[in-house]
C-alpha cells in the first residue's frame, strides 16, 4: 500500500492510499489526474479512431497474445515517452498502464494491420501498436488532451470545456419544403445536403465517443451514417416527422427530408400516442418517445 500519486479535479493532491501499480487509488473522491492542472496538457490533432462504428466495421485482429503473456510484453521507450508526453507520470506507471490497456483492447477494439505486419488497436480515441511478432507495444497515441484510458473507462469527465452545443452545420439551412410521402423518402433524402442541427450532432457525438472530435470529422461521421437511412425502417409520426431505425439507432427527420433533428440508441418503448405510416418494405413497432 502506497499513497495515491494522482490529483483531484481542483489540482489538490490525493491523500488516499492505493495498492494499484499505476498509482491511482480509484476512490470516488479521486478523479485520477496525473498532473495538477491542464497547463502542461499538449494539443492533439486528428479524429478519434476506435469509435463504436469503427469497431463494428473493423476485422478481428489476430494478435496471438494470451492474457497471461501480457506481463511479459515489452513496452518500448518510444511508447512510454509518448504516454508520458500526453499524460505525465513515471516511466514505470506508463508501462503498467499500457499493458493494462492492451488487455482491454484485446477484448474490444478496432484493428488494422500495416503492410509490414504492425497491428494497430484503437478504442475511443486511444491507439496501441504491436510489433509484427506481437511481443512489444511499439507506439502509443491519443486524441484526449490529458485523461488516461483508465480515467475514460471510469467515466471521469474532461477538465477541458467542450463546445459541441454550438457546432454549426456544414450545410446552410434551407426553407421548409412540402412534406415528402413515405414511399419517396429514399429518393428525396440526401445525407450530403441535409441540415445537421446542433442537437443531432451533440447526440451522435455522445453515442459514438466523438465528443472531442473536430467539427469536420464529426459532420463527416454523421453524414456517413445518415447515408444509410434509406435502407432503414421508416415510419411517420402523428406530428409528421419521420423516424428511421437503422443499425441500432433511431433518427428523427423533418417531413421535408431537409433536416436531421436528432438520433438516439434503440430502446424498447411503449408504442402509444402516434399513428404510423410505413413504407411497404418495412415493418416496425411505433414508438412514442421523442428524441
Amino acid at each position: 500500500m502506497t499513497r495515491c500519486t494522482r490529483f483531484h479535479r481542483d489540482g489538490t493532491a490525493c491523500t488516499n492510499v492505493t495498492e494499484y501499480l499505476d498509482g491511482w487509488c480509484r476512490q470516488d473522491d479521486c478523479a485520477g489526474f496525473v498532473r495538477p492542472n491542464t497547463s502542461a496538457a499538449p494539443e492533439t490533432h486528428g479524429s478519434p479512431r476506435g469509435t463504436d462504428t469503427h469497431i463494428r466495421a473493423a476485422p478481428v485482429a489476430i494478435t496471438d497474445v494470451a492474457l497471461d503473456e501480457i506481463p511479459g510484453v515489452h513496452v518500448t521507450t518510444r511508447a512510454v515517452d509518448s504516454f508520458r508526453f500526453h499524460h505525465g507520470g513515471s516511466a514505470r506507471s506508463a508501462e503498467v498502464q499500457l499493458r493494462s490497456m492492451l488487455e482491454d483492447f484485446l477484448f474490444k477494439s478496432a484493428s488494422s494491420t500495416s503492410a509490414n505486419g504492425f497491428v494497430r488497436l484503437s478504442r475511443q480515441g486511444y491507439d496501441l501498436v504491436l510489433s509484427p511478432d506481437r511481443t512489444a507495444i511499439t507506439a502509443y497515441s491519443t486524441v484526449h488532451r490529458e485523461r488516461t484510458w483508465e480515467q475514460v473507462k471510469s467515466n471521469v469527465p474532461s477538465r477541458f470545456r467542450r463546445h459541441i452545443p454550438r457546432r454549426p452545420s456544414t450545410a446552410p439551412r434551407r426553407e421548409p419544403g412540402e412534406p415528402v410521402p413515405p414511399e419517396r423518402f429514399a429518393d428525396v433524402f440526401d445525407a450530403s445536403e441535409v441540415y445537421l442541427t446542433a442537437r443531432v450532432q451533440r447526440s451522435f457525438a455522445k453515442i459514438e465517443g466523438l465528443l472531442e472530435a473536430p467539427d469536420e470529422e464529426l459532420h463527416a461521421a454523421v453524414r456517413s451514417c445518415a447515408a444509410q437511412l434509406p435502407a432503414g425502417i421508416l415510419s411517420r409520426r402523428a406530428d409528421g416527422l419521420f423516424e428511421v431505425e437503422h443499425a441500432g439507432r433511431i433518427w428523427l427527420v423533418t417531413p421535408d427530408c431537409r433536416t436531421l433533428i436528432g438520433v438516439k440508441p434503440v430502446r424498447t418503448q411503449d408504442s402509444t400516442e402516434r399513428s404510423v405510416v410505413e413504407i411497404p418494405r418495412s415493418a416496425t413497432a411505433p414508438r412514442a418517445e421523442r428524441l
